[in-house]
């Protein structure tokens, strides 16, 4: 009884339900649940944080402070004048307690633009992630694709490989039979036999790399690896018909590496900006409010709480201080020149990567009518040699050439379409958007 209930428990599990998917569907899992894209949008919050805090430096800054100091035990200070009769009287006396509150206020009034350009510097900074999310998204919906399409391939390999096997061994019961009525020798069985064993080993193969195929979609879509799915997605056979110049040039427009790197540029300009701002004055407004126990302003000094306020503005400039200024415009201004031609190279290469996408999609085009005719002729090919294997004119041989021409026929067709489609998964990817 317990073995029993052990293999129920066995093929319970490994009798799994398959599910349907489609390439849509697949992009819904696989964006909800990556954890790249997870990081992108806390990459855009912190970003998003950085400008709030820029932002807040231009505002007036309010602060409150307090504090008790326990002072040591010192003379006062005592004044004897020199008539005689005259009593020394306490000038300073010593006040051991000090405490301390004070509110004050600031506002920065002219920094030589260099808030207002940092400010400037972290939105760009900011549209700059945002891209770099929006790079990662195409990304990961490419590798999507790519993995649902190599899945869809497996598939159409194991289907081949099964009618394969299957047309095989319907050759293998004919020849059987004729050799029983002695129209077929005993080698044409043995050779049948070795192409079964054979086609059994491709479909096998065939098999693994169905297996392997759907653990990496599962893989890319977050979901259990042994969950078993089945593709409702056809591939299409027809290619993008679309000028390649128009297709760099959106590219170019598009692209969001492209638009992230001009938004970095842009940034960089920014920071060069905000080194230069070191060169001009500074210039704030303050205020105060004191509310001191004693309050140093007060003389002579007693042991109570009084307030005191104060107000005013301040000027601070760098007139000397070795070249620190001069560097950090350098320093910026190398960065500067680092991000454009960054984006220059950027640039470069996405002409390169669009070219290359768009000549294997037109190559994987053009493989698919020729396989066709590959197997038009193959299938014409096996029935005039079936018809004459029949009727004696022609060796087992021949017909086991023919079958598997065929087999290579079909199997050049699934991987010309899958070629194609996978090449207007990078076509797409290169351009920056779907077509």
């Amino acid at each position: 009884m317990t073995l029993f209930c052990f293999f129920l428990s066995f093929n319970a599990i490994h009798a799994q339900e398959t599910r349907a998917l489609s390439l849509q569907d697949a992009l819904d899992i696989g964006l909800g649940k990556s954890r790249m894209l997870s990081i992108g949008k806390e990459k855009m919050k912190a970003a998003d944080a950085k400008v709030e805090e820029v932002q807040a430096s231009r505002l007036p800054a309010l602060k409150f402070q307090a504090g008790y100091t326990r002072l040591s035990q010192v003379p006062p200070f005592i004044v004897s004048l020199p008539f005689p009769g005259t009593t020394p009287f306490t000038i300073a006396p010593v006040i051991l307690d000090n405490y301390v509150m004070k509110l004050s206020a600031a506002q920065p009034v002219f920094t030589g633009f260099k808030l207002e350009n940092l400010e400037k510097s972290a939105e760009l900074s900011a549209k700059a992630i945002q891209s770099d999310y929006d790079k990662d998204k195409l990304d990961m919906i490419a590798l999507i694709k790519t993995q649902y399409w190599n899945y869809v391939k497996a598939q159409q390999f194991v289907k081949v490989a099964k009618e394969n096997v299957e047309i095989l061994k319907s050759h293998l019961k004919d020849v059987e039979i004729l050799n029983k009525s002695g129209m077929a020798q005993l080698h044409d069985i043995l050779k049948l036999q070795v192409q079964v064993s054979e086609a059994e080993y491709r479909l096998l193969e065939a098999n693994n790399q169905k297996q392997l195929a759907m653990m990496g979609l599962n893989n890319a879509l977050r979901l259990p690896l042994t969950m078993n799915l089945e593709t409702t997605e056809k591939p299409s056979e027809s290619g993008i018909q679309i000028p390649i110049e128009n297709m760099i040039t959106d590219a170019i427009q598009h692209r969001p590496d492209v638009q992230a790197s001009d938004f970095r540029v842009k940034a960089s300009a920014s920071q060069v900006k905000v080194a230069e701002a070191s060169w001009y004055p500074q210039v704030s407004v303050f205020a105060e409010y004191n509310y001191n126990n004693p309050n140093m302003r007060i003389v002579p000094a007693r042991s109570q709480f009084d307030d005191t306020w104060a107000a005013g503005i301040q000027l601070t400039m760098d007139v000397w201080n070795w070249g620190l200024n001069a560097s950090q415009t350098q320093q910026a201004e190398a960065q500067l020149a680092q991000a454009m031609d960054a984006n220059m190279l950027t640039k470069e290469n996405i002409q390169i990567e669009v070219m290359q996408a768009y000549t294997l999609m037109k190559q994987a085009s053009d493989k698919i009518p020729v396989t066709e005719t590959s197997i038009k002729q193959a299938e014409e090919q096996v029935r005039t040699i079936n018809l004459r294997f029949n009727n004696g004119n022609a060796i087992m041989t021949d017909v086991l050439d023919a079958e598997t021409a065929l087999f290579m026929a079909k199997m050049n067709k699934v991987q010309a379409i899958i070629d194609l489609e996978i090449a207007k998964v990078k076509l797409e990817k290169s351009i920056g958007h779907s077509l």
